[in-house]
């Protein structure tokens, strides 16, 4: 008799810099239940991934997971899947750091569960087609990717029940079709919907298989799924109906369905992940239009619709967020550093590597339905782990100070980087800014903010709900707001936020208009591109940036000099010559951890890193950062108005819209009338370790 074969692939993971209350409740609700319900069903076999980062911490901080699994894996019940270890997106990693993160997964699971791997698992199924050629160097044979992947290229859905071949310059692997439909329907649907649908496929004859392929978190995790999941028992029906049925239903593995069957034929997959990764990856306007266009065609063609439909793919997001871009490009960069220190110093060196992988996890390199890189703790998680591992390599190759000019972010203009023992600064010609200011011994870019862009789902906001409906739905379907008034807080900056950044506003400017990016702008110094020049000055690295343009019509010269001082201070120094009646303001955007932990102290008062405010005459100010131990000087040549404001952000996350501090924004301002040449300076200095 034949039967329907069902893989049930589940992925485990959890970000680095994650915060550990939410890696507890993760177990809690969903990794330890979720085994525990599976043990209680002896006839069904599963598959598990778990990335590396969560794969060590249980192994930490619950050994009894561990040991479940390895009674599962004894019994041959459970396959378990490699993948990069801290779950990078593969295809934009150096080759190296590709096939050595797999490696080293497919290492700690034969330590620590006794099992080799053959299959792995796909960061957010990142497929681009040179991918075979290091997915078998890594001595991986086959992985899932989504039945979306497969429809691009024309295949039907009734075609997609079994597996597939494809090369790379002869390097073999098989790619699984993951059903979307399962995705949704799994356990978001009836149990015994569940069990219709595989009925029909069985009833078509043969020996189809089916693959469901999707986020363990989503059993107990997402909103209202524990209580789904385990207080209503779906999971346990479940399992309770695969076993009923297991006359006609197999559940089964990759490994073991690789083994006894062969592929139903050989296709080149396009560049592509799954499909709503597409729509996310999508400007905010052609987000609105494919999902509109998406609908439109499906009231026509149903679900087939999908495979004539697509989106962007995945490396749009470091076109859609410079910010997300930078990190990106600076990641490679620590990269060669890490590897040609690896070659001097392979003990050390090694222990560089660890931290640069860890700066390789995905999550905070994009965003769609889950918050990633909105989130400021992921994101400071990144640089921390990226300027430990660049500092490292710097003491191995011994090669400070350095500074180098180039394009590094391929935007088209020129950036100069300079990076000492102690700090590391980013510099752009347009606007002559800074966008990145790191401290080593810190381990911090105290100049790591995001900007406030308009996103395709705040244009939903007037129709979500505060608490949301009672029924249990994927996060794809809902839209909850996770406290009222978010609307007032959709405000959105002209331009990416950086640092340095030179202001020229009319005299009754209000700090109010410039916090909601509704002033007025009187010279065209903002986007223009200066010119930048960097030199040495005894033990000095001298950065210089000019431009001359225009304020309410008429010329204005401005020159300001960076100057990264042999005592690891930054002094800015500006000279402006020209007429000019208003307020001139630099702007600095700071991003540090927020309250508790940050406070700013001027003028004799403390006030919250989060508070809105004008100070007047101020000839210093610091801001404390308890939980860093650091404290960051701002010490100016005369007396100027400080204005500061929070940046604020309205972003989706899994458990719904919200409302996050992204960084503080301060201006020293100045009220000039200017006739001739004027010249204005400031020192950033930093204290670290302080207790």
């Amino acid at each position: 008799m034949s039967k329907l074969h069902l893989i049930l692939a589940f992925h485990n993971h959890q970000p680095v810099g994650n915060f550990d209350h939410v890696l507890e409740d993760c177990y809690r609700k969903s990794y330890l239940p979720f085994l525990e319900t599976l043990m209680e069903h002896p006839g069904i076999r599963v598959v598990l991934h778990y990335s590396g980062h969560l794969l060590s911490w249980m192994n930490d901080n619950h050994p009894e997971a561990i040991e479940m699994i390895r009674l599962l894996v004894k019994e041959d019940r459970v396959e378990i899947l490699s993948g990069g270890f801290y779950e990078p997106i593969l295809s934009v990693l150096p080759e190296k750091d590709r096939v050595a993160q797999i490696t080293m997964l497919s290492k700690f699971i034969k330590k620590t569960l006794g099992y080799e791997p053959n299959g792995m698992w796909l960061a957010e199924r990142v497929w681009e087609p040179q991918m075979p050629k290091f997915i078998a160097r890594a001595g991986i044979s086959y992985l899932p990717v989504d039945d979306y992947h497969f429809k691009l290229t024309g295949l039907e859905e009734g075609e997609l029940v079994g597996y597939f071949n494809t090369e790379d310059e002869g390097s073999v692997v098989s790619v699984f079709p993951g059903s979307e439909k399962l995705r949704y329907f799994i356990p978001f649907r009836s149990v015994e919907e569940v069990i219709s649908y595989f009925r029909v496929i069985h009833m078509r004859g043969g020996d189809p298989l089916l693959t469901m392929a999707d986020d363990g978190e989503k059993f107990g995790s997402w909103p209202k799924t524990y209580q789904h999941c385990y207080g209503d028992g779906w999971l346990n029906n479940f399992f309770g109906e695969l076993t009923r049925n297991a006359d006609w239903i197999e559940t089964t593995t990759f490994r073991d369905y690789h083994s006894r069957f062969r592929p139903v034929g050989r296709v080149y997959l396009p560049t592509a992940s799954y499909r709503e990764m597409g729509e996310w990856s999508l400007p905010p306007e052609a987000s609105l239009e494919y999902e509109y266009v998406q609908n439109e065609l499906g009231k026509i063609m149903g679900d087939r619709s999908k495979q004539f439909l697509r989106g962007g793919i995945w490396r749009s997001f470091m076109v859609k967020y410079p910010e997300a871009n930078h990190l990106h490009k600076r990641m490679m960069m620590i990269s060669r550093q890490v590897h040609d220190a690896l070659k001097l110093d392979p003990a050390k060196g090694r222990t560089a590597l660890d931290e640069l992988w860890k700066g390789q996890s995905n999550d905070a390199y994009w965003h769609g339905v889950f918050g990633g890189l909105y989130l400021p703790h992921l994101r400071s998680a990144l640089y921390r782990h990226l300027i430990t591992a660049e500092a490292l390599a710097g003491d191995i190759l011994k090669e400070y100070p350095k500074d180098e000019q180039a394009d590094f972010d391929v935007d088209g203009n020129d950036d100069i980087i300079v990076s000492t023992k102690k700090l590391t600064l980013v510099a752009t010609e347009v606007g002559g800014a800074l966008t990145e200011l790191s401290l080593k011994k810190s381990r911090v870019n105290i100049l790591d903010i995001l900007s406030r862009k308009p996103e395709a789902y705040h244009s939903k906001i007037a129709k979500a709900s505060e608490t949301g409906s009672d029924l249990t739905k994927t996060i794809h379907e809902q839209l909850v707001l996770k406290e009222e008034g978010l609307a007032d807080y959709l405000v959105y900056d002209p331009r990416r936020r950086m640092s340095l950044l030179d202001h020229f506003m009319p005299i009754d400017t209000d700090i109010s208009d410039v916090s909601r990016s509704e002033h007025d702008e009187l010279g065209d110094f903002l986007d223009a591109r200066y010119s930048m020049r960097k030199g040495r000055r005894a033990k000095d690295i001298v950065l210089t940036f000019s431009h001359e343009g225009t304020v309410q019509g008429n010329p204005l010269k401005l020159a300001k000099t960076v100057r990264i001082t042999g005592k690891d201070e930054v002094r800015v120094d500006y000279a402006l010559d020209g007429h000019f009646s208003g307020l001139f303001a630099v702007e600095t955007n700071i991003s540090l951890l927020g309250s508790p932990y940050a406070s700013i102290h001027t003028g004799g008062e403390t006030l919250a890193i989060q508070s809105t405010a004008v100070h007047d005459t101020i000839s210093v100010f610091d801001l404390s950062e308890s939980y860093l131990k650091l404290k960051t000087f701002f010490t100016f040549d005369e007396p100027v108005s400080v204005w500061h404001y929070p940046v604020e952000t309205v972003s989706l996350s899994e458990q719904g819209i919200e409302r996050l501090y992204q960084g503080t924004a301060f201006l020293f301002v100045l009220l000039l009338n200017l006739r001739g040449g004027r010249e204005f300076g400031f020192t950033i200095s930093f204290e670290e370790d302080v207790h």
